[in-house]
């Protein structure tokens, strides 16, 4: 309301509605204005939200004054419009930065490389982006320069603009560059010192990847995996801020006795074997490597000529052949396949627990937000961890009034 009323020069009653006072010529003053403005808002209380007024009224007089950034909130409203379509191409003919961009990550999904830089740099160029949509728009640049797969691959001139966007409060481009620095790729000298400062200033700049990331490096540097399994973790998510998947962060099942399932070794190496599904009022559900179910009691016979002796809640006997077997309370099988993969494939990776460094505010993470923080970041702005770990100190005649109590 403020602002509108300072545009406008309108004194505005409380509880008024906004969008209803607001006269025709005043929201064509309003829209003129927002070329500059660049606020949403405006829009809307001038029926931008409204399809049909939008393109009976607004449409004819934002294309006869030759309105870029109206042109281009007409096709971001309406995108799957015949109109909106034409509004798209429309304001990339005015080179508008922001349509500029749209249409590189059209072409870019089109796998068009060549033709979403072409675009990606006039955007660059037109000086209509704000600063936070040029920092992204290199988050996008630096990453196609560093695909391998890419005719456009080129490793320094993505890290320069990679760079560029971590200098800018980008949190995506400070987890890469962490990893970068810490697994050497593309030509990068290993430098440990850095991938702490980047990773750092990711996670205060709120990258829950880059938390992760760091719980891997700690990881290494307690001698708990290799720095190789280390780089391989940190792989997954080093060019995101996305965390872990739950299946690839909890690599081991819940309720997994692997001491159990070895002393059964040689009954679950050999396939196919059965584990318990569920288990209720004397009937079983049984499944098999394939993920067949079946349903059996007590006494009956399975497809392998096995007969079900015994039944409890997590464990049923077979027997087979005068030899007994089991079939474990196992999720779908996760835990043997778990437990038995050191030993079916001794040279793969053994999967471990990535215990991700999810911030909570202790006074220890808070002791390290106070030490990087100002060495990292303009504290003066956002970041994680700002209101948690930072209390306003009390002035001195709060702390008088509160000690006289």
């Amino acid at each position: 309301m403020k602002i509108l009323s300072t545009l406008l020069g309108i004194t505005l009653l409380a509880g008024t509605a906004i969008a209803q006072d607001l006269s025709n010529e005043a929201c064509e003053q309003l829209i003129t204005q927002a070329e500059e403005k660049n606020d949403p808002v405006l829009y809307d209380d001038c029926g931008f939200g409204n399809e049909a007024r939008a393109w009976a009224q607004w449409a004819p007089f934002v294309t006869a004054h030759g309105l870029r950034r109206a042109t281009f909130e007409l096709c971001r409203r309406y995108p799957g419009s015949a109109y909106g379509a034409l509004y798209c191409k429309k304001a990339e003919d005015m080179n508008f930065g922001p349509a500029l961009v749209r249409r590189g990550k059209e072409r870019l999904r089109a796998d068009n490389v060549k033709e979403a830089l072409h675009y990606f740099d006039l955007a660059v160029k037109s000086g209509d982006l704000s600063e936070e949509e040029t920092i992204k728009v290199m988050e996008i640049l630096g990453m196609i320069h560093l695909d391998k797969t890419s005719s456009e691959y080129a490793p320094d001139s993505g890290i320069a603009l990679l760079t560029k966007a971590a200098n800018g409060r980008s949190a995506v481009a400070n987890n890469t560059l962490a990893y970068l620095s810490f697994s050497g790729e593309h030509r990068i000298q290993k430098d440990y010192r850095k991938t702490l400062f980047f990773l750092w200033k990711s996670i205060l700049l709120g990258c829950p990847a880059a938390e992760e990331n760091l719980g891997a490096y700690h990881l290494a540097k307690q001698g708990k995996i290799s720095e190789e399994d280390a780089r391989y973790y940190m792989s997954l998510q080093a060019y995101t801020c996305e965390p872990f998947d739950k299946s690839i962060t909890d690599n081991i099942p819940v309720g997994c006795d692997c001491k159990d399932i070895l002393k059964q070794e040689k009954f679950f190496r050999s396939q196919p074997y059965f584990y318990l599904g569920q288990q209720q009022d004397g009937t079983v559900i049984l499944k098999n490597h394939a993920g067949e179910t079946f349903s059996y009691s007590k006494g009956e016979i399975l497809p392998d000529d096995s007969i079900i002796q015994e039944v409890s809640p997590s464990l049923v006997t077979l027997m087979k052949n005068g030899k007994k077997s089991f079939a474990n309370l196992y999720h779908q099988g996760r835990c043997v396949d778990h437990c038995l993969e050191p030993i079916r494939n001794p040279n793969k990776r053994t999967p471990v627990r990535i215990r991700p460094y999810h911030l909570t505010f202790t006074e220890q993470e808070c002791a390290n937000i106070e030490y990087y923080a100002p060495r990292l970041l303009d504290t003066a702005l956002p970041y994680v961890g700002k209101e948690e770990c930072h209390k306003p100190e009390m002035d001195e005649t709060t702390q008088l009034l509160l000690n006289s109590k």
